[in-house]
């Protein structure tokens, strides 16, 4: 059984990188899959909340550079408007609820002795349905695609570098200890094919 060695330098960072954000990606086509197998009437703004939440993680302002800007623009128009409005709903509703999306109803009512109750509904997301998740599941289709195809990229020129080492420099390299795992094994570096859709 071989052992995982830690990989160091740009090419793996980015390759860390891209996993990640593929992870969401990935995370967030689950969520938008529940929504759409969920029944006409169930309640799915927790599913809605969790897609907007690991799509924006993509594209925040903490997210290390990854190439987005570029891979946002190669995206036919259509889909750039919906990455758009999909980022505003994870500002909007997730991030800042109560703002301009007015997540919340302030009211007033006047019982019958004269005294008047103030306080705010909360309205529900609801305005987000089966329509929108089919374009977010389109949208989300094709950002795989895009990211997978440069994970794939990264992969292939760290296993040229790689090639070209002995056996001996292999070993000699750092065992990895990701986050204290203790499975060195082959089985513990291969994590998804690229775009596949855990069931």
């Amino acid at each position: 059984m071989s052992e995982a060695r830690q990989l160091d330098g740009n090419q793996a960072r980015r390759l860390e990188i891209l996993s990640g954000i593929a992870d969401d990606l990935v995370a967030a086509a689950m969520y938008v899959d529940r929504i759409l197998d969920a029944a006409p009437n169930g309640d799915v703004e927790a599913w809605w909340t969790a897609a907007l939440v690991h799509y924006g993680r993509c594209f925040g302002k903490g997210v290390a550079p990854w190439g987005a800007a570029e891979v946002i623009g190669s995206l036919p128009e259509l889909l750039q408007v919906r990455h758009r409005h999909f980022r505003r709903l994870r500002d909007t509703l997730v991030s800042h609820p109560g703002g301009v999306d007015h997540t919340y109803a302030a009211k007033a009512v006047r019982d019958r002795d004269g005294y008047l109750r103030i306080g705010c509904e909360r309205v529900p997301m609801f305005s987000l349905g089966r329509l929108e998740a089919m374009d977010f599941s389109e949208l989300l289709d094709a950002l795989q695609t895009l990211v997978d195809r440069r994970r794939v990229e990264v992969e292939n020129d760290l296993r040229i570098q790689l090639s070209g080492m002995t056996e001996e420099e292999f070993g000699q390299m750092p065992l990895s200890n990701a986050a204290g795992k203790t499975d060195h094994s082959e089985a513990g570096v291969v994590r998804h094919a690229p775009g596949d859709r855990p069931n």
